[in-house]
């Protein structure tokens, strides 16, 4: 199994791997563009394209946080609350604590058999990312500028154009963190000054969420299935 392990992180694997991720991205890329001449006409069958183009990317990078890394993910859910997943459209929210907490969400969300439809809430700048950004301007991600000015109308405005005309039965799980920003111990700090001033109880991994953005995404899925 040493052995094993050792040859999975020899130059050449992780030159191949990255080689495929570089032309499938682009390949995917190019399709997702191609099939953006669909959109004025048939919004349904553009998401329902782009859902299983993104799979395509989504799911080389959920391979490398498995079965490169050797890694595993156990997830505790009620079972309740597992019969309705991948039945309803359904508002994640998550912790930010370190660099790979979207690739945790996304190898839960394979598991789930609902990564098809992930959606994230992103700064804008990653919309000009080549492969990802790319792929998630296709698949509709909100883009925020982190300016609550032009945020509260985007966040609301781009759920609603999401949640109308979404092919029926496929559903989307939208990814938001709550803290709004990675933690850092600098963060928590100020943080935590805040958190006094106002007198909400202290916390020692977390952040203060910011809860404006959650509020306006559930006002902007007001009277409709989400």
């Amino acid at each position: 199994m040493h052995i094993y392990d050792e040859f999975k992180s020899t130059f050449i694997i992780i030159f191949f791997l990255s080689y495929i991720f570089l032309v499938s991205g682009l390949i995917i890329n190019f399709l997702q563009l191609c099939s953006c001449i669909i959109w004025p006409f048939n919004k349904e069958l553009f998401r329902k394209i782009n859902c299983y183009l993104a799979l395509g990317i989504w799911s080389q990078l959920t391979f490398l946080g498995q079965w490169w890394s050797n890694s595993d993910l156990v997830l505790y859910i009620n079972p309740d609350d597992l019969n309705k997943i991948a039945k309803e459209n359904m508002l994640a929210i998550m912790n930010h604590k370190y660099d790979i907490d979207w690739l945790a969400a996304w190898i839960a969300c394979q598991r789930l058999n609902i990564l098809k439809g992930s959606k994230i809430v992103a700064k804008q700048p990653l919309k000009f990312v080549p492969i990802l950004g790319w792929c998630w301007v296709c698949t509709e991600t909100i883009f925020v500028r982190r300016v609550w000015e032009s945020d509260r109308e985007t966040l609301v405005k781009d759920l609603q154009k999401t949640l109308a005309n979404y092919p029926q039965n496929y559903f989307f799980n939208l990814m938001l963190s709550c803290e709004g920003t990675r933690f850092t111990e600098k963060k928590r700090l100020i943080s935590m000054k805040v958190a006094r001033e106002k007198g909400l109880p202290e916390l020692k991994h977390h952040i203060l969420p910011r809860t404006k953005g959650f509020t306006l995404l559930i006002q902007g899925a007001e009277n409709r299935k989400l």
